[in-house]
Parts: C-alpha cells; sequence; structure tokens
C-alpha cells in the first residue's frame, strides 16, 4: 500500500515549478548576511501552498522561516536548508540544455526548491500523515561572514529538531552517518616597532615573526604527518591543512607581523575544548623570544557527528532512496561541515543530507540538473511517508 502512495505521490512532482522556483531563488542575491529578500519570496510561495509560514528574526538581516504541514504533537520530520551564498562573483543566472547556472543553484537553493515541492505534494494530495513535516531556512551558514548563528538560535527554540532531519544539501548518492568536525585556526606572530632591514635588525637582537610563523606551519605539517597513521574506517584520519602563511613587504625586510592559517578536520569524539587546547598545545611546544606576542583564534562550523545506522530516519531515507533509484543507499562517512554537524552535537537527534546531486558548490560556475532536483524531491516524499507514516 505504501508503495502505491509513494508511486501516486511522485507522479505529481513537477520538474517544471522546480525549475521556477530555483530559478526565482537564484535571480535573488543572498550573500551572507543579506537574505531579507530572498527569505520574503521564498516564504511568499509557501504561502501559496497552504503552510502555516512563521518568520523569525531573531537576526533581522538574515531572517529565517518555519513552515509546518501536518498535525502537530506527533512524530516531526525537518527538511532544513540555508538560503545564504558565498559572496563571490558569479555569472547571471541562467537555464540551458535543462541546467540551471547561478550562485546558490546547487548551494543549495535547489534543495530549499525541492523541500517546497515535497510539501506542496503533500497538500495537494489530500494525504494526511501520521505526523508534523516542518521546512526550515536560515542564512548566517557561510564563513567567514556566518557561523550558523541562525541555526542554532531555531535548535535553541525546542519546538523544531525535536526528532528527525534532513538537510537538502550533500550525500544525493550516499548516506553520511559521520561526519569530520572542522576548526579553522588563525594565529598570529607580532612585535612591536617598525619594519626594518634584517642586517640593522639582527645588530639590535630584534626576532622576525616569519620564522616563527613558518616553525608554526612546520609543526603543523608534522602533525599532520604523524596523525595520518590512524585511520577511521569511514572518516581517514584526522587532518591538518595550512590554507595561508604570509607577511612582510620585501625580501629584506623584517616585518611586525606574520600569520599562519588553517583547518583542522577531526574525529566525532572530540568537543571544541579538545580542539582548542590541541592547537594551543602545538603552537606552544615552537619556541619564540619573549619580545613576540602570539594571538590564537580558533572558530568553527561545528562538530563531527556519528549518527545510528539503525535509526528510523536512516532506515526511512534508505528505503525512500531505494523506492526511487532501484539501487541501495550506501552508507558512508564525511569530510565537509553542513548542518548536520550542527543538529547532530546540538539538537542531538538523527539527521541525514540528501541534497541534489550539484558537485558545484562555491565554484566560479555554479549549476544543477533539474532532473536531479525532481528526483531529490521524490526520494524526500518517499522518506516523509515511510518515516512519519500514513495516517488512519
Amino acid at each position: 500500500m505504501t508503495d502505491q502512495i509513494v508511486r501516486e505521490l511522485c507522479d505529481r512532482v513537477s520538474a517544471e515549478r522546480l525549475r521556477d522556483l530555483t530559478l526565482e531563488l537564484v535571480r535573488i542575491p543572498s550573500p551572507t548576511g543579506d537574505a531579507v529578500q530572498v527569505t520574503q519570496r521564498y516564504a511568499e510561495r509557501v504561502e501559496e501552498i497552504g503552510l502555516r509560514v512563521e518568520i523569525d528574526t531573531a537576526y533581522p538581516g538574515s531572517p529565517s522561516t518555519i513552515s509546518r504541514w501536518g498535525p502537530s504533537g506527533e512524530r516531526q520530520l525537518v527538511l532544513d536548508g540555508h538560503l545564504d551564498t558565498i559572496h563571490a562573483p558569479h555569472p547571471a543566472p541562467s537555464y540551458r540544455d535543462r541546467v540551471i547556472y547561478g550562485r546558490g543553484s546547487g548551494d543549495m537553493k535547489s534543495g530549499i526548491a525541492a523541500m517546497a515541492e515535497t510539501a506542496r505534494v503533500l497538500a495537494e494530495s489530500g494525504l494526511c500523515l501520521d505526523g508534523e513535516l516542518v521546512l526550515v531556512t536560515h542564512s548566517l551558514h557561510e564563513a567567514p561572514v556566518g557561523h550558523m548563528e541562525a541555526l542554532r538560535a531555531l535548535i535553541r527554540r525546542k519546538d523544531l529538531f525535536v526528532d528527525a532531519a534532513i538537510v537538502t544539501e550533500g550525500g544525493f548518492d550516499e548516506a553520511h552517518i559521520q561526519g569530520k568536525g572542522q576548526a579553522i585556526f588563525d594565529v598570529a606572530i607580532s612585535r612591536q616597532g617598525e619594519p626594518l632591514h634584517e642586517n640593522a635588525a639582527r645588530a639590535q637582537g630584534i626576532a622576525n615573526p616569519m620564522h616563527v610563523a613558518a616553525e608554526i606551519a612546520a609543526r603543523f605539517v608534522q602533525e599532520n604527518r604523524r596523525i595520518e597513521e590512524w585511520q577511521d574506517p569511514l572518516l581517514g584520519p584526522e587532518t591538518f591543512f595550512l590554507g595561508q602563511i604570509h607577511g612582510g613587504d620585501f625580501y629584506n625586510r623584517v616585518p611586525t607581523r606574520a600569520y599562519v592559517n588553517g583547518i583542522h578536520r577531526y574525529w566525532p569524539d572530540k568537543g571544541w575544548d579538545d580542539v582548542r587546547a590541541r592547537i594551543a598545545a602545538l603552537i606552544a611546544s615552537v619556541e619564540r623570544p619573549d619580545s613576540l606576542k602570539i594571538e590564537i583564534e580558533t572558530t568553527g562550523n561545528g562538530l563531527g557527528y556519528a549518527i545510528d545506522p539503525n535509526s528510523a530516519l536512516v532506515r526511512a531515507l534508505r528505503w525512500g532512496y531505494s523506492q526511487i533509484t532501484g539501487r541501495e543507499l550506501p552508507l558512508v562517512g564525511g569530510y565537509s561541515v553542513s548542518d548536520v554537524n550542527v543538529i547532530a552535537r546540538e539538537a542531538g537527534i538523527p539527521v541525514l543530507g540528501h541534497g541534489t546531486g550539484s558537485q558545484t558548490a562555491h565554484a566560479d560556475l555554479e549549476s544543477v540538473r533539474v532532473a536531479d532536483i525532481a528526483r531529490t524531491t521524490r526520494v524526500l516524499l518517499a522518506t516523509a511517508v515511510r518515516y512519519l507514516g500514513v495516517a488512519n
């Protein structure tokens, strides 16, 4: 009976509606911190479906939305996504050969469109599920401008993210049941005074911040090599990655400041205190003159996580994926941080990512296939029916 219900729902999915809504959202610029217009437009489209829509303005320039369908008080399934995009420039949005191009098309306004279409199909079908489907959107996702503050505020409400959630990003043909956490470290090494010639600095006993920066960078590289020996079956090794080492303005002038920046990716057994202490200890192990000042800033968008592979959500998504694709959905580990990390660790509920198949997030030319948005919508429909159940 459930199989027949899913087939009938999937027949209602409109690729044209998905194309039009994705393009409409992509055509509204929404760099992190400036998502008012795109949020209002999305809210209007969801209200047209007949859902109850609440706009949360805890962050006025980056409002969130909560849209509900179905009976409250029963089991709840949240579909989650962010409407903001990175600040990088992009060619004007376009549509050709059944592919949508534009900043945010893959990351992740197409996922937001799939959420809306899922709710539309359910609402228009007249089917009553035995639980509540909630669509949640927010901004302040993309670092370094955002640090998922809006999502964390929604989690703190306690009426959302109470049972299970699907983030409509990533995981197109795999389910990430474990994920690494991410910490960004910024290390500034500075001294008093002005830049001066290297010979004058030597004569005066003035330390070079660049030398200490190089030694700190080398220590991170050494630690990365050391920890590569330990492999997690799903996540591989923990890693340290160097992104920037710079300072100075001339080949023989001693600068007043140098800078080292990078990322530490780590397993789910670590908390923020563990991560900060590990980074600080590595830096402290490098000897330096008292005349140099070291400043460390450690930030991150999400801790590592692990989801029970036998949870009802995992079983429902795997069933839904199999119904639509005819294939088994592999259970794997994920390396990149997304909303999944925050929801898993801070809401403490089962959560998975299932997006629209785009591999072009943050690329110079971002794109998504309309057929993939439609497939994801069908998987979400099947999963919702399986997880929430059909009311008697």
